[in-house]
C-alpha cells in the first residue's frame, strides 16, 4: 500500500473516531440533561417561600402580631410534655441543626399541612 493511501486511511480512521466520539458525547449530554429534568420534575410542588408575606414591625421583629414565649417557659412546657417545637425553616436548614425532637414543617408548607400537628399540645414554632 502506498504512503499516500496509508495516510488517507489514517485520516479516514481519525475522522470516524471523532464522529463516533461526537455522537457518544451528544448522547451522554442528552442523558444528563434528561436525568436532571426528571429529578427536577420529581421535586414536590410547594409554595415558593418568596410568595409568603414576610411582615416586620418598626424594630424589625418578624410577624409582630404573633404571640411570643420566653425560652425558659417554652422549655418548661416541652419538658412537661405539654408542648412541641415546630421548625418552620426549610428542610435543608432543619437538617443542618434543629431542636431535639422538633417537627420540620417549612413555612412554605404550613398552610397545607398544619392539620398534621397534634391538637392536644401547645405548638411552639421557631425559625432561627
Amino acid at each position: 500500500m502506498s504512503k499516500r493511501r496509508k495516510k488517507q486511511k489514517r485520516r479516514t480512521n481519525t475522522q470516524q473516531r471523532l464522529a463516533i466520539f461526537a455522537i457518544i458525547s451528544g448522547v451522554v449530554l442528552l442523558l444528563v440533561v434528561g436525568g436532571l429534568t426528571l429529578l427536577d420534575a420529581r421535586q414536590p410542588a410547594t409554595a415558593d417561600v418568596a410568595e409568603i408575606p414576610d411582615y416586620h414591625d418598626e424594630q424589625g421583629v418578624p410577624y409582630p402580631e404573633t404571640p411570643r414565649i420566653a425560652v425558659t417557659d417554652a422549655k418548661a412546657l416541652y419538658d412537661a410534655g405539654s408542648a412541641i417545637f415546630v421548625d418552620v425553616r426549610s428542610q435543608g436548614e432543619y437538617e443542618t441543626a434543629h431542636v431535639a425532637n422538633a417537627i420540620s414543617l417549612p413555612l412554605a408548607d404550613l398552610e397545607a399541612r398544619y392539620k398534621e400537628l397534634p391538637k392536644d399540645a401547645a405548638i411552639i414554632t421557631y425559625c432561627t
